[in-house]
């Protein structure tokens, strides 16, 4: 008796050594990056243009994820993944020769349009490459991609940064994503990489084929407009102007316009299937990015930790992350159980660790809560993107990865950029700033959970 196929196993190891290595080379960058900028904007005399560096990568990556799409779509995510690696590269390298900080941050927008082209490519290429029962194992693999570099990233650019300079740490960065990419062209060699989707199976989108179409071109129109608005949300929210109320008024409409248009009908009503799944992949992700920055910020500035202990709980989250997905990996869950039950651990986890702002209550009460949190968004995460690719035609299978991760950078830059303002006006009155931060978290954290009872449903 043949042995059941595993990712792991010959056939598939070449191709899941690939996606690791590309999620890796991702989460390192992330922690070596946010490491590494405060050296290189102090050299560079461009502590004004600190938040902008971290911004405009975000705001890129929304352009060339709406890009991606319909390329995607047309051709397969071989070329499009390929690009967005080569431009990523590009990227890094001019950051690492970065002679001002203005061209530092051209750099970062450069490097955030590669990034944006692979995060969408990297879904469809999973959908593409892996039969629909390895799938959950693969997006499990994914999450502990991240698990290292979250843990040892900032020490080891750290490190870098100290003794070699921060430029070596932009310099090295290509070399994990040329590496990665090589073993996944070679992986995935004759899996329908470089194939464009065949028009088969029902539509499950929630808007007729022709009309979709239509909108779906004018989306990079309405993507450069949300990416404007981003910008425009970031520097709100650091309330340098004294116009700052009206600019972050004017931003959030624009966004509210754009993202209505770049997510599919049905986002905001809730529909059954795609449309809540997408819903709920931008409301959990903001949720947990909410907590997960104020939480250590809170622990150093009103309990006095040390920023490394200060830090804990975002180690403590990561592992459990890891755990949730390698359990929803298996498979030993119904999707619709993994989202229900990882969007109720989430809640959990952030009404317990919102105890550490009563007083009286230790610190470690936090670290228990966030492992609740981590645990539950490592369960929901893999198993959003499993069941949208299994709700997608392969011809529907880039805009659908797109609008997932549309969901999730717009609403979390959106809510980053307003209860940042909200808790820049109330840095005089104690605790209060904290207190609503956790508190938009945990509402966002309600919202996850119900709407998580119509994710998993059959559409409508």
């Amino acid at each position: 008796m043949t042995a059941p196929a595993t990712i792991w196993g010959a056939q598939y190891r070449g191709a899941t050594l690939g996606f690791f290595g590309l999620a890796f080379m991702v989460a390192y960058a992330t922690a070596a990056v946010t490491t590494a900028m405060p050296a290189a904007a102090s050299e560079l005399n461009g502590l004004p243009l600190y938040g902008l560096a971290f911004g405009i990568t975000m705001a890129a990556s929304v352009i060339s994820m709406t890009l991606a799409a319909p390329w995607i779509d047309r051709v397969g995510p071989q070329l499009p993944l390929l690009t967005g690696v080569c431009v990523y590269v590009l990227g890094m390298f001019l950051n690492a020769l970065a002679p001002t900080m203005e061209m530092l941050v051209a750099a970062r927008a450069l490097a955030g349009l590669g990034q944006g082209l692979d995060g969408v490519a990297l879904y469809v290429g999973i959908a593409r490459v892996f039969p629909v029962h390895l799938r959950p194992k693969m997006f499990g693999a994914l999450a502990a991609a991240w698990l290292l570099p979250s843990i040892v990233g900032p020490a080891l650019s750290g490190l870098v940064t100290d003794h070699f300079g921060w430029r070596w740490v932009f310099g090295t960065i290509p070399v994990l994503a040329v590496a990665a990419v090589a073993l996944l062209l070679r992986g995935s060699r004759g899996s329908g990489m470089n194939e464009a989707g065949e028009d088969a199976g029902p539509r499950t989108t929630a808007e007729p084929g022709s009309r979709w179409s239509a909108r779906l071109w004018w989306k990079p129109v309405w993507a450069v407009v949300a990416s404007a608005s981003v910008l425009l949300l970031s520097d709100a929210g650091a309330r340098t102007q004294p116009w700052w109320p009206a600019q972050l008024a004017a931003a959030v409409a624009l966004l509210a316009v754009a993202i209505n248009i770049l997510l599919p009908r049905g986002t905001w009503r809730v529909s059954r299937g795609l449309p809540a799944l997408i819903l709920m992949r931008g409301l959990m992700g903001t949720a947990f990015t909410i907590a997960d920055v104020y939480l250590p910020l809170f622990m150093i500035d009103q309990r006095g930790l040390p920023a490394w202990l200060a830090g804990l709980s975002l180690t403590v989250g990561g592992v459990t992350w890891a755990v949730g997905a390698w359990l929803a990996g298996r498979g030993t869950l119904a999707p619709a159980a993994s989202l229900r039950r990882g969007a109720a651990f989430m809640l959990f986890g952030m009404l317990v660790a919102a105890l550490v702002l009563l007083p009286g209550w230790p610190v470690w009460i936090a670290w228990v809560g966030w492992a609740s949190a981590g645990f539950g968004i490592g369960m929901a995460y893999p198993t959003q993107s499993v069941l949208v690719l299994a709700e997608s035609k392969p011809s529907e299978q880039g805009t659908n990865a797109s609008a997932l991760q549309l969901s999730e950078t717009l609403l979390t830059a959106t809510m980053l950029a307003v209860v940042g303002a909200v808790f820049a006006a109330l840095l005089g009155l104690g605790e209060s700033g904290y207190a609503m931060a956790f508190g938009v978290a945990a509402a966002l954290g309600l919202g996850t959970l119900l709407v998580s009872r119509r994710a998993g449903a059959v559409p409508e």
